[in-house]
């Protein structure tokens, strides 16, 4: 295991702590391993571990750490998640210090732990790496945080690897292989990158289980939808196999919610009329028989508009010459307003339709979950608003650089302003600093091009590309 990948960051962030620490002289301070730490407090401890656990699991996520003891290891780990989760959300700049500090003593047991022959194998040391991602995202300050972002996937995945196969026989292996596979998938589709082959053996080899199979079959198809972005982004298959590939997963996933929206499924959803809820989309809101199934439907989703996005810049490139038959021209945009609608009715589920001042229990949890959701809802929405260019590969760019959530007589303006306040309130109330850089892209401040065929971000020289 290279324990490399976590020490040019555990460098610049022991820096950023030990300058914070100087600027205070009110508080003791102890040397170990060069770095200059305070005294933690046991009050401070207290708070910030109940805190994570009351915040951060809920049935969808994280729900293998329930009723846990955890080790010194990763304890420090949820010290630093659960103090920078408290001072985001009370604003508390000495919190941050904290948190990072944590942060560094975390990211310094987990090396040594990822060096050692058998701690590498522990399942405290896979949850820590685990958790250093979410923490990275708790406190996202740059571009360098995506970055770090994604080491911490890739270390995750290096773990789980490491690991073997037997370890998704016992029910915590289970729940945390599920839980990590998430993650890494997601990573491959925003990476266009290809997903690790054993995620796919293993996720064939567990047993049925009618709580998780369904979102393991959804895994396998997203895991092949990965596999149509990277095909796109490298144009090692020929337009005529990305078409197939394209409608083959787009079958796939009509079929898997067939089967899932199914008469007495435990998996399926419905609509419920709401206007008094303050997160409800045009009154309404869903309710889900299962609560972790929230995650799983939204990821349907962003699935079905990843798709289309694909499938329809395939067409642009391509036709005529492709020997299908091309879809209907309404076809890929009704599928994505369809899909952004869904999202925003399903935001009061997850945000919960409680009209509390305070975010209810499994907040930082729930708000996580929905930030990649919201964000391409808004994105489908900023599509309609924007003026997109045509690249030569076939996709629509749109040059994100300005407020185009104010028309209050646009009804797509007035969905993507309310789709910005849904994440600002995660920002805000619930206190995830990546929802703050995604809701400044959303409004323009980021001035950025947007290939909406690769569904990223693209570098202005790769405009023309």
């Amino acid at each position: 295991m290279n324990d490399l990948m976590f020490r040019d960051q555990t460098d610049s962030v022991a820096r950023r702590a030990s300058a914070n620490s100087e600027a205070s002289t009110s508080t003791s301070i102890s040397t170990a391993s060069g770095s200059r730490t305070r005294q933690p407090s046991p009050g401070r401890e207290v708070a910030a571990r109940d805190y994570f656990f009351q915040h951060f699991i809920t049935p969808g996520h994280l729900a293998f750490l329930e009723g846990m003891t955890p080790d010194v290891l990763l304890l420090k780990t949820i010290l630093a998640c659960g103090t920078a989760g408290l001072a985001n959300r009370d604003n508390a700049s000495k919190g941050n210090e904290v948190a990072r500090r944590y942060y560094v003593e975390a990211i310094a047991a987990t090396n040594t732990a990822l060096r050692h022959p058998t701690q590498v194998k522990d399942d405290s040391t896979l949850i820590s790496v685990h958790l250093l991602a979410l923490y990275e995202r708790l406190t996202w300050e740059a571009a360098t945080s995506i970055e770090s972002w994604k080491q911490h996937v890739q270390g995750s995945a290096q773990v789980l690897e490491l690991r073997g196969r037997h370890q998704i026989i016992t029910p915590v292996g289970a729940a945390l292989f599920r839980n990590l596979r998430a993650s890494i998938i997601v990573n491959c589709l925003w990476s266009e990158t290809e997903a690790p082959q054993y995620l796919v053996q293993w996720t064939q080899a567990l047993e049925y289980d009618p709580m998780h199979t369904p979102a393991d079959r959804l895994a396998l198809i997203a895991v092949r939808v990965a596999a149509l972005k990277y095909g796109f982004r490298t144009r090692d298959k020929r337009d005529n196999e990305l078409a197939d590939m394209a409608a083959s997963s787009e079958a796939d996933l009509i079929s898997w919610s067939e089967e899932t929206l199914a008469a007495d499924s435990i998996c399926s959803f419905h609509n419920v009329i709401d206007p008094e809820s303050s997160h409800s989309w045009n009154g309404a809101r869903h309710e889900y028989r299962m609560p972790h199934f929230f995650r799983y439907w939204n990821m349907w989703r962003c699935l079905r508009i990843l798709v289309s996005r694909v499938h329809e810049a395939v067409w642009r490139r391509s036709w005529p010459t492709l020997p299908q038959t091309p879809p209907s021209p309404e076809h890929f945009r009704t599928t994505r307003e369809r899909m952004a609608t869904d999202i925003c009715v399903t935001a009061a589920y997850a945000l919960s339709s409680d009209n509390s001042a305070d975010p209810p229990q499994g907040s930082v949890s729930s708000g996580y979950l929905l930030i990649t959701p919201l964000c391409l809802a808004a994105l489908c929405l900023i599509e309609q608003l924007a003026e997109p260019t045509v690249s030569p590969g076939g996709s629509k760019i749109i040059h994100i650089n300005e407020p185009l959530h104010l028309d209050p007589f646009n009804s797509n303006s007035t969905q993507l302003a309310w789709i910005i306040e849904r994440v600002d309130y995660i920002a805000d109330k619930i206190g995830i600093k990546w929802a703050t850089a995604v809701s400044k892209f959303l409004k323009g401040e980021s001035k950025v091009h947007y290939d909406l065929g690769r569904s990223r971000v693209i570098m202005e020289t790769e405009v023309l590309a």
